[in-house]
């Protein structure tokens, strides 16, 4: 501002405004830039999520399956019926719920029931984004999120119908609730953090528990409220936790049996026993070989390294280093809390998937919320430590540097696979690791510009291989049950291929000889009762469930739905299994049919190699036969349809 004063003029002094402008510009600035690379990390993630989703098929076709079957009637939706409303889906009901009510607005698509999880991964980016930024500040915060957003499991989880990344984003914002209740001491937001969890459990069970000793050690331990109101709390969400996570599967365990479908992979026919024991104890207790040895070290090995372990030794030590750096005494401060929360989180589930035996890697995708908030964490710390004088300044090249050898080592297994990866993984990172370390060493006003070049190719080097594997997903596409990152093996896409091609010639040959009966088929084998809902409209009995081995049809419904023409064909595995009353029954009153009738092809080696055999029967031609009398047509030996 200027003044005038006897025709001459002079400059005022400035106002307190005009003084506080130049921060206020710098600070706008700093800002607009964090924002627009939060935008940009949301855009790339929503590029990695959707683009070309429509290559990823049905993704998993036995929820694809489902998920059709439950748009037939409103009691098939409620039961999650996998079939014809014979047999239940293995897991909760939320989100196919969710992936059923997409389905209805857009249509039955594989990319509508896809949607709902990719949208998801992206507003999952944008929660630890907000978590972290909060206590940890904005470059942590960024740092969290673009580790997220290129986690190789998270995106290919993203691009699927499997439920980890429903999961995940209602885990992210349970936590959000279980923070606020400590930051306030109002027992709501824990109450609200307990009824989200608890509808991660409607979402996948048990996996949805993993988080809580995170949120309970963080209310517990910090909450500005007395002890005993701690503990009063926590028992009150605990209540709300389970009414909530139990009340679908008592409500369907309260229905008469014969009112419903019969329960997969129970042993008894209730949800509380699919919940407890094959998606509950056997988790621990089994074993399953997609996810290598038990030990402390799994994570970091083949397969699993590709899928989440690039940047945990990043994340570790960035635990750590942050730990002492925040050490002082109680009460906890924010960013204590904010340690606390992510480190149990981590720890948590680092031990359980290293101990856990039957997992599909794709579970990972609940452990990359913690990594991606320590790696963002951890970064920011050990630069912190870098810059300072002492010993610790020399943690972030030398993690770096081991960070970018585990790399460079797991790369060996796929060296076929992008040849040029592992070299620029070496280069860039020891031109990084080069860098830092001569920066170290001379004077502070001539080594800032390089530090900070040579941390910038640090994380270049370091990404660069989980980004690769994360974009893969793009551009390889297709069906799996259990969707990874990173390379495919050919040979599964030509197994599945020939896979496609024999159960076309069966579904035509079924089709064209169905007359009128109301169901298609019985099947015992899964992907083909799969394959078949998927590809018509007619319904279809899953006789055995997902595993082939539920009772799902009693002898006397079996026999009352073949004398009522309401089925004609079966396909039973065999050998038949002691104690299969519903393929010894067909076998008694049907008439096996040889696969040269509907399949001049005979190879077929993807049943040879699993070991797995099934046979065709036509009960039309033995229909009067009930009872226990033989069929009217003598039974030859059975002929194999693989």
């Amino acid at each position: 501002m200027r003044m005038s004063v006897s025709g001459s003029t002079i400059a005022a002094p400035p106002s307190r405004r005009e003084q506080d402008r130049p921060a206020q510009v710098g600070t706008q600035t700093v800002v607009f830039w964090q924002r627009l690379a939060l935008t940009v990390i949301l855009g790339l993630s929503a590029f990695l999520n959707l683009f070309q989703l429509t290559r990823e098929g049905y993704g998993n076709t036995y929820y694809a399956a489902t998920v059709k079957n439950m748009l037939t009637s409103w009691r098939n939706f409620f039961f999650l019926s996998s079939d014809a409303g014979f047999v239940t889906v293995d897991k909760p009901p939320l989100g196919f719920w969710i992936q059923a009510a997409s389905a209805k607005v857009f249509g039955f698509h594989g990319w509508s029931i896809l949607l709902p999880q990719a949208i998801a991964g992206v507003l999952s980016v944008g929660l630890v984004y907000h978590l972290v930024r909060r206590t940890m500040g904005p470059v942590a915060g960024l740092l969290a999120a673009f580790t997220l957003a290129l986690t190789p499991i998270t995106v290919a989880i993203s691009r699927h119908n499997n439920l980890e990344g429903l999961l995940v984003l209602v885990i992210l914002l349970a936590v959000w609730a279980f923070v606020l209740a400590t930051e306030t001491g109002r027992w709501s937001w824990l109450l609200l953090g307990a009824v989200l969890v608890g509808i991660g459990f409607n979402i996948k069970a048990l996996e949805a528990f993993l988080v809580l000793p995170a949120c309970y050690l963080l209310y517990l331990v910090a909450a500005p409220v007395s002890w005993l109101k701690r503990i009063i709390h926590l028992g009150l969400a605990t209540g709300v936790l389970l009414a909530v996570s139990l009340s679908w599967a008592v409500a369907v365990d309260l229905t008469p049996p014969d009112q419903r479908p019969y329960v997969s992979t129970s042993s008894n026919n209730t949800e509380l026993d699919l919940i407890v024991g094959f998606n509950g104890a056997n988790r621990l207790t089994g074993q399953d070989v997609d996810v290598g040895d038990r030990g402390p070290l799994r994570l970091l090995s083949e397969p699993l390294i590709g899928q989440i372990g690039w940047l945990l030794p990043l994340a570790t030590v960035g635990l750590a280093v942050a730990v002492w750096q925040e050490r002082r005494p109680l009460p906890l401060s924010r960013r204590q809390q904010a340690l606390v929360l992510w480190g149990t989180w981590f720890i948590t589930e680092w031990v359980f998937f290293n101990i856990a035996g039957d997992w599909d890697p794709h579970y990972l995708a609940v452990f990359a919320p913690a990594v991606a908030a320590l790696v963002g964490i951890g970064v920011v710390a050990m630069w912190a430590a870098y810059c300072s004088p002492g010993w610790q300044g020399w943690i972030l090249p030398v993690t770096l540097a081991v960070t970018a050898g585990m790399q460079s080592q797991a790369l060996t297994a796929h060296a076929e696979w992008l040849t040029w990866l592992r070299p620029a993984v070496i280069v860039l990172s020891a031109a990084a690791v080069v860098g830092l370390v001569v920066a170290r060493v001379t004077p502070r006003s001539r080594g800032t510009d390089l530090a900070l070049a040579a941390i910038i190719v640090g994380m270049v080097s370091l990404f660069l291989a989980p980004s690769l594997w994360a974009a893969s997903t793009i551009w390889y596409g297709g069906e799996t049950r259990a969707p990874t990152a990173g390379p495919r093996e050919k040979r599964d896409r030509i197994v599945a291929s020939k896979f496609d091609r024999d159960a076309a010639a069966l579904l035509s040959y079924l089709q064209s000889h169905r007359d009128t009966a109301r169901y298609l088929v019985g099947s015992a084998d899964q992907e083909f009762a799969e394959y078949a809902i998927l590809q018509t409209n007619d319904p279809v009995i899953a006789t055995g469930g997902f595993k082939g081995g539920d009772p799902v049809l009693s002898t006397n419904r079996l026999a009352s739905l073949v004398n009522g023409g309401e089925v004609r064909f079966f396909l039973v595995e065999t050998p038949i299994r002691r104690r299969n009353e519903t393929a010894t029954w067909i076998n008694q009153h049907c008439t096996p049919i040889s696969k040269e009738v509907w399949q001049p092809d005979q190879s077929s080696p993807r049943r040879e190699e699993k070991g797995i055999q099934y046979q065709l029967y036509d009960c039309a031609l033995g229909r009067g036969a009930l009872g226990g009398a033989p069929a009217l047509m003598p039974s030859p030996p059975p002929a194999e349809v693989t």
